[in-house]
């Protein structure tokens, strides 16, 4: 008697706390995890994002962060499906790994996904989707099983995460202040997870920051032929600063700076939320 009390005390309490986490609004990654986290069952979940009532505050990048959480494949799929695909850009998005081009032809041709799957499976290859591939093949039609067995194959070896050096100096960057403030020009100086900021003129403008404290790194790029052009990396902190550094060479054509400093980042840093903010 005292087993089944209990067992249905246990019960109402789930279906309780199942109830208020489907009553939220915003559905976030960590809304997800921490319903999982209180015991929420994959169908509960699945249930609150299929509720046309929820908005899904969440991108195509964001999958990533769910996957490496343990959800359940039901609900990336269900949140997959919700996540409208991308406005076609004025030129048409590209992937960052060139492979995905093929995969795209064989969705465009009908192909389903649970056959692209397997031979991804059988392909013996390694995948690491970027966020910009996540973006395409999203934009392209592929469907989650697609992902979810193109991210499997870098799972199962994951290779150790390069060592950042003592010390590595990103030249010929500038600062951008908004509007009425004087941009600075200056450096990047990055020494193990702490970036600083040296400017050129004026020692009392330098300033440090964290990796571990970035909320999100992206690109500002302008539409060009055959591809988009890139002169501006940006960082939001945790705690709501931002700050632009735009290569000062921009004018002229290049973007070496900047792409040098992402490049870094993705190196040294890959746990980093790449792809720019929802506001």
């Amino acid at each position: 008697m005292k087993r089944t009390i209990v067992g249905t005390l246990v019960g109402v309490a789930l279906l309780a706390l199942a109830a208020s986490v489907a009553g939220a609004e915003d559905l976030t990654v960590n809304s997800i995890v921490a319903a999982q986290n209180s015991g929420a069952s994959a169908d509960g979940i699945i249930a609150m994002v299929n509720n046309p009532a929820n908005t899904i505050a969440m991108t195509v990048g964001d999958l990533v962060a769910l996957r490496r959480a343990g959800v359940p494949e039901s609900v990336i799929a269900a949140i997959w499906a919700r996540i409208p695909a991308p406005a076609p850009a004025p030129v048409p998005l590209q992937p960052d790994d060139a492979r995905l081009v093929d995969f795209v032809r064989l969705i465009k041709s009908g192909v389903s996904g649970s056959i692209i799957a397997e031979q991804v499976k059988q392909s013996g290859q390694t995948y690491n989707l970027s966020v910009n591939d996540l973006l395409y093949l999203k934009e392209n039609g592929a469907q989650e099983s697609t992902i979810a067995a193109l991210m499997a194959t870098s799972a199962g070896a994951p290779a150790a995460p390069a060592v950042a050096p003592s010390e590595l100096t990103f030249d010929d960057l500038v600062l951008v202040k908004g509007f009425l403030k004087k941009n600075r020009v200056g450096r990047l100086v990055m020494q193990g997870d702490t970036l600083t900021w040296k400017d050129s003129s004026d020692p009392k403008e330098d300033f440090t920051f964290q990796t571990t404290g970035l909320q999100k790194v992206w690109y500002t790029c302008e539409a060009r032929t055959p591809e988009n052009f890139c002169y501006q990396i940006n960082f939001r902190i945790v705690k709501g600063d931002r700050y632009e550094f735009r290569d000062s060479h921009r004018e002229s054509g290049s973007n070496a700076a900047v792409v040098k400093l992402m490049d870094a980042l993705r190196t040294y840093f890959p746990r980093l939320a790449f792809g720019a903010p929802d506001n």
